[in-house]
């Protein structure tokens, strides 16, 4: 027997943050997970600084047994090349989905770090930011493309998204700077990992 989780969730309204379009952002009804009703998902705000002193917040809501987890990033538009995401994971597969609210995008790609423990979801504030590089191959998936590929809950975290699969591998230090220094690439942050993307690639693909 399932049920539908569903997260009503109103992002930061700090004004010296953010800008006037976003200054009420509000990721209404995040409906998403069937789980199972025995199944106790579990909430934590987490606050992660990458080697580059950037803090991102996000809540996290993850749950152990379905082996699932949704992170909603916070407000990231202080940072170059920022883009503000909700994501998740089904770890039964070994997929995710960062999805980009404003722009109507939904970039799948393997889960690049393990599932946390409780103790990691919970710790508040953490320097652990794993660097990965997506590679986006240009085409677009339908929903059962992603059905196939990622599985039925993923699919429905990107139904009505514009679905693109992406190749994900770990950065190493000389990649990562060099990225770091040009103005060519963005940045989506989620669960202990920051996820670094050419944007031009990025616009291109998504048409």
């Amino acid at each position: 027997m399932l049920r539908l989780l569903c997260i009503k969730i109103t992002l930061d309204n700090d004004a010296d943050n953010l800008n006037l379009k976003t200054k009420t952002m509000i990721i209404g009804l995040v409906t998403l997970l069937l789980v199972s009703v025995g199944a106790s998902p579990e909430v934590n705000h987490l606050v992660e600084i990458d080697h580059q002193g950037c803090t991102v917040a996000m809540d996290v809501i993850h749950d152990s047994r379905a082996k699932t987890v949704l992170a909603i990033v916070g407000d990231v538009s202080k940072y170059k090349n920022g883009i503000q995401t909700v994501n998740f994971h089904d770890y039964n597969t070994g997929y995710g989905a960062l999805k980009d609210i404003n722009k109507q995008t939904c970039v799948i790609t393997k889960s690049p770090v393990p599932m946390g423990t409780d103790k990691q979801y919970r710790v508040g504030i953490t320097t652990e930011v794993h660097d990965h590089v997506l590679n986006l191959v240009p085409r677009k998936l339908t929903y059962d493309d992603v059905k196939t590929l990622a599985g039925p809950k993923v699919a429905t975290f990107c139904k009505d998204y514009t679905s693109l699969y992406a190749d994900i591998t770990k950065a190493n230090k000389q990649k990562r700077d060099a990225d770091d220094a040009g103005s060519s690439m963005s940045y989506m942050w989620c669960v202990i990992s920051r996820c670094i993307v050419n944007t031009s690639a990025f616009d291109t693909a998504m048409g």
